[in-house]
């Protein structure tokens, strides 16, 4: 009966919206967990990755490509399948971009996202979902600054990562 009601309970979290922390932001293979943590007294939040005993593998930098990142957004976080590669969203209200940080098998390293959204101001580029071969489907809209009016932007865009290199590639963009 516990068993039942445990698995209705989580049912209907699930199909809410709402996932445990643990469950949202954990590894695939279950070996590494996000926090996105307070700094000091400040409304910047920093990105961590830690073991699930608390050990800490990478705390982010104030700035990531010389772009100031004063939050990171769990709700757009996503590991890839094989819990090698974790996108994640993060910036600030104007300019939202996605980060890429790589498991070498000892510590992560931050991979630099190809140039998406050039031709526009204020993007968005947010982490929809991991596809075959380390490729990562992108959501992009804006301008998030201002007034838009009838001058938003939507599209997507596609990118392959490689572990051996640290490098992400652009494969396809496609903005209206």
């Amino acid at each position: 009966m516990r068993a039942a009601f445990f698995f209705a309970a989580f049912n209907a979290v699930v199909l809410a919206g709402e996932l445990p922390e643990d469950l949202r932001t954990g590894s695939p293979n279950e070996q590494f967990r996000v926090r996105v943590v307070s700094v000091g007294d400040t409304n910047t939040r920093k990105l961590e990755l830690r073991t699930p005993s608390g050990t800490l593998l990478y705390s982010s930098p104030s700035q990531i490509d010389g772009t100031d990142v004063l939050d990171y957004f769990p709700e757009h976080l996503r590991w890839s399948p094989d819990s090698k590669v974790l996108a994640i969203a993060g910036g600030y209200s104007r300019n939202i971009q996605t980060y890429l940080f790589a498991w070498d098998g000892m510590t992560f390293h931050q991979i630099s996202l190809p140039t998406l959204a050039a031709d526009y101001d204020n993007p968005w580029i947010v982490p929809i979902e991991w596809k075959p071969g380390h490729r990562l489907s992108l959501k992009i809209t804006g301008p998030h600054a201002g007034k838009a009016r009838d001058n938003g932007y939507s599209g997507t865009a596609i990118i392959a990562v490689d572990l051996a290199r640290k490098t992400a590639t652009k494969l396809e963009e496609r903005i209206k």
